[in-house]
């Protein structure tokens, strides 16, 4: 197989390891311009509060740290899985179990009553499929490089200082599988992870309201900045259910007394938080 690539000058295509190179300073710059560790630890209303520029930076923001994170940790199990000297019945067992385990992910958070949620508590239940996910994650991430440690001791993947040029083209190739597989898989997770929290999280919908000034009992639910000083309130917590819009500016509204408004799910219910 890589021979067959490296006959077709992929890799020249794509600039060898100075490709990687301007690859990864594109992503520190990203990140050290976009002030991605106050991004990261942003709370719920630092977001409301900002605009739908910068919370779309936030979100490809904690992708591109991921993927960072992902690609580090592959890097990580490929000299790990070479050292032990894994063989490709190995690989084939963690693709199959990794696979399994996805589809179960998937069954458990496309399921309303799945039969873990007969037999465990929702609790127990999100419990265990964080277990599964987590190894789930763990077999995805080590089925390439569980393949290139097999590759590399078998010589088909030559990486010896005895050639640099063919080092080159190979280490270049094989980091850019890595990069590769680990931003499809952080997507792959997200999503899935997402669908989890949907799932077993305890409320239907989050949401932020001000009281107004005259009359106490209307509540003006805030949905978003529509220019850098002016929010879109409404009257209702989800906007297309809104009757009523009105535009205030930031500075007013917060300096007023913020509400957080949690609605359950499965009923009529809700907790309301003053923030």
């Amino acid at each position: 197989m890589w021979d067959r690539i490296l006959d077709g000058q992929f890799l020249s295509k794509l600039g060898g390891v100075g490709g990687i190179v301007a690859i990864l300073s594109f992503m520190w710059t990203f990140l050290k311009k976009n002030q991605v560790i106050t991004s990261l630890t942003s709370s719920k209303i630092e977001r409301l509060i900002s605009s739908k520029e910068k919370r779309t930076l936030i979100k490809i923001s904690n992708y591109i740290v991921y993927v960072i994170l992902g690609f580090i940790v592959s890097v990580f199990l490929t000299l790990l899985y070479f050292n032990l000297g894994m063989n490709e019945y190995v690989t084939l067992v963690i693709s199959i179990i990794g696979t399994c385990l996805y589809f179960i992910i998937v069954y458990i958070s496309l399921t309303k009553n799945s039969i873990f949620d007969k037999r465990f508590s929702r609790l127990k239940n999100f419990k265990f499929s964080l277990i599964i996910l987590m190894v789930q994650i763990l077999c995805f991430f080590s089925v390439l490089p569980s393949f290139l440690a097999n590759s590399i001791a078998e010589g088909s993947l030559e990486l010896t200082l005895d050639k640099p040029e063919v080092l080159l083209v190979n280490l270049t190739l094989t980091l850019f599988s890595l990069l590769f597989t680990s931003s499809m898989f952080v997507l792959l997770i997200i999503m899935t992870f997402s669908q989890l929290r949907e799932k077993f999280s305890k409320y239907e919908y989050e949401c932020f309201y001000v009281l107004d000034q005259e009359y106490e009992d209307m509540k003006w639910f805030i949905y978003h900045l529509i220019d850098k000083e002016h929010f879109l309130l409404g009257n209702s917590e989800y906007i297309h259910d809104a009757t009523i819009f009105r535009t205030d500016e930031r500075s007013k509204i917060l300096s007023e007394k913020i509400h957080l408004l949690k609605i359950l799910k499965n009923t009529e219910d809700s907790i309301e938080y003053y923030i």
